[in-house]
C-alpha cells in the first residue's frame, strides 16, 4: 500500500509540472485567437517547461499555412 502512496504522490508531482495535452491544445488555441485568460496564462508559464507550447504553437502555424495554401488551391481557378 505505500507504494502506491509514493506513486501517487510522484504522479501528482509529474501532473503539476507538466500541461496535459487537452490542456496544452485549448491553450495553444486560445493564444493563437488572442483570447488568453490571465489566470491560464500564470498557470501555462508556471507549469514548467515552455518546450510543449514552442513545439505546439509552430506544429499549430504550420498546419494554419498548409491549409491556407491547400484552400487557396482548392478555390483559385
Amino acid at each position: 500500500m505505500s507504494g502506491k502512496t509514493g506513486s501517487t504522490a510522484n504522479d501528482t508531482e509529474n501532473r503539476a509540472s507538466k500541461p496535459r495535452w487537452s490542456k496544452l491544445l485549448i491553450s495553444l488555441l486560445a493564444g493563437l485567437v488572442g483570447v488568453q485568460s490571465d489566470k491560464n496564462r500564470v498557470s501555462d508559464f508556471s507549469s514548467g517547461s515552455i518546450w510543449p507550447f514552442i513545439i505546439g504553437g509552430i506544429l499549430f502555424t504550420v498546419l494554419f499555412v498548409f491549409s491556407l495554401i491547400g484552400l487557396v488551391t482548392l478555390l483559385a481557378p
